[in-house]
């Protein structure tokens, strides 16, 4: 079995209760079966607060105003500390934050943006991400409907996203214009079900004169980048909300963004010291490693890189707002030490893990967000480049 991860991966170590979350909270935490019948037949004090506190018909722990039933006053797990460590954990508490995707013989792990200290790491990395590749013992079982030609050039394609991506030479703009425009193109291809032509279509996009070309082809249409904006917007007010306090935050912040207009340049280089172009470029590599091959299950590749890129917007514009609000208020921006040394505004981190909680932690949310931004008439390729 090969493996995939980020070289930051191995980094991560959890806080504990100077977290400034607890993902013991807001969600509904499902029990495997191996856990489950470990849990029936665990004896003693523990044992019996197992029996209550499991909710053993939908495979659950209890919840008590949306916290999990053994998290304790001081954001510490009672099953932790009285089960004798991580062993006493389920699959679920025992893999989170770390996140698998797995295709045919390949299992890509990254760490969720959900989590505040993983979501440090990912916005504090400076250097470009690496991937690191391993091989363990292990078989899988084939999948004898996995297409392992078009999972082939998806790889291929995104290998050539994360290079444009990572290519700080061209302006951030110029290069999340190409990574939609390639998988846009791609798309193409793959409905055409012509995915001979796909790599015809990556040496294009590799030529030497590929910027230069490129670059002229790109017209800024600042009405359109608003009104794409706000319906962007939109979308998250058709989610469901996992916290209560999640649709007040996006409601003020879509106020603040629509009486403030586009930014000027002014502001936006003002904007670069709260979220810059790094933080950026990290995001869409984290969206982009995460979903994108994900498209080979259902074809839709243009769907996944449109999911990825509307997050990192949203990450990025529900920050603006934030900033822009702190700003009239004239209250100073707080910074939180990262994993690895430095700081970061806390507004732009605390954005970043809240709003992956309420989306990437929703299966309704992620399936509606991505049928939501299939309307091509209103997010085709030409509004979604007015946001780059």
């Amino acid at each position: 079995m090969q493996y995939t991860i980020p070289h930051y991966y191995s980094s991560f170590h959890c806080i504990g209760s100077a977290c400034p979350d607890t993902c013991c909270a807001g969600w509904q935490i499902q029990i495997d079966s191996g856990s489950l019948k470990k849990y029936r037949h665990m004896p003693g004090p523990l044992g019996s607060r197992l029996q209550n506190e499991i909710d053993w018909k939908r495979q659950c722990f209890r919840r008590y105003e949306g916290r999990c039933a053994f998290l304790n006053e001081e954001n510490l797990c009672d099953l932790y500390l009285e089960g004798g460590g991580r062993k006493a954990f389920c699959r679920t508490c025992r893999r989170y934050p770390r996140h698998m995707e797995e295709y045919e013989g390949l299992k890509e792990l990254s760490l969720s943006l959900s989590c505040p200290p993983a979501a440090g790491l990912i916005l504090g990395c400076r250097e470009p991400v690496r991937f690191l590749h391993l091989e363990k013992p292990g078989r899988q079982k084939p999948d004898p409907d996995f297409d392992f030609l078009l999972f082939t050039k998806m790889t291929d394609a995104r290998d050539l996203l994360f290079s444009f991506l990572q290519n700080r030479s061209q302006t951030l703009s110029l290069r999340l214009s190409a990574a939609l425009a390639l998988a846009h193109d791609l798309q193409q291809r793959i409905d055409r079900q012509a995915l001979f032509a796909v790599d015809e279509l990556l040496e294009r996009y590799s030529a030497s004169d590929f910027w230069s070309r490129f670059a002229g082809k790109i017209s800024p249409q600042p009405g359109l980048r608003q009104e794409t904006l706000e319906r962007l917007f939109r979308l998250l007010f058709q989610m469901e909300s996992l916290r209560p306090d999640w649709k007040p935050f996006v409601e003020e912040a879509f106020h603040t963004l629509k009486n403030a207009g586009s930014p000027s340049p002014k502001e936006d280089s003002e904007f670069q010291s709260v979220f810059s172009d790094l933080m950026t470029e990290q995001l869409m590599m984290y969206f982009v490693y995460t979903y994108f091959c994900g498209a080979v299950y259902h074809e839709n590749a243009w769907g996944k890189m449109k999911f990825s890129f509307a997050c990192v917007i949203l990450i990025r514009e529900l920050t603006r707002a934030r900033w822009l609000a702190c700003r009239a208020e004239g209250r100073p921006l707080d910074r939180i030490k990262v994993p690895g040394g430095g700081t970061l505004p806390e507004i732009a981190v605390k954005t970043a893990w809240r709003y992956a909680r309420e989306i990437e932690h929703s299966d309704l949310n992620k399936e509606r967000l991505e049928k939501l931004l299939d309307q091509e008439t209103l997010y085709g390729i030409q509004a979604l480049l007015t946001l780059a």
